[in-house]
């Protein structure tokens, strides 16, 4: 946590970390966006480089994946619950 971070009420804190801001980015030659709190964004990001790949081809594997009943943008979000959790168990 950056010092800037630490002087401010958790509150707050949570609150800039909820904003939802909306990425473009090309997935298969189509240009798509999706909308993530920054959070998330960052985790994903993280998640990205722990892997060793671009952010791109992270989020192209989970759209392949992904359930088409479900939009990209909560996919990211459940792919990074799950990421999450899974480096967490015991």
């Amino acid at each position: 946590m950056s010092e800037k971070t630490r002087s401010r009420p958790a509150s707050t804190v949570a609150r800039s970390k909820a904003q939802l801001r909306k990425h473009s980015i090309t997935l298969h030659g189509h240009a798509t966006s999706f909308s993530l709190e920054d959070a998330f964004y960052e985790i994903i990001t993280q998640i990205a480089a722990h892997n060793g790949q671009s952010l791109a081809s992270l989020i192209a594997m989970i759209d392949d994946e992904r359930d088409r009943s479900s939009n990209l943008s909560s996919s990211l979000r459940l792919y990074v619950l799950d990421w999450v959790l899974s480096s967490k168990s015991p």
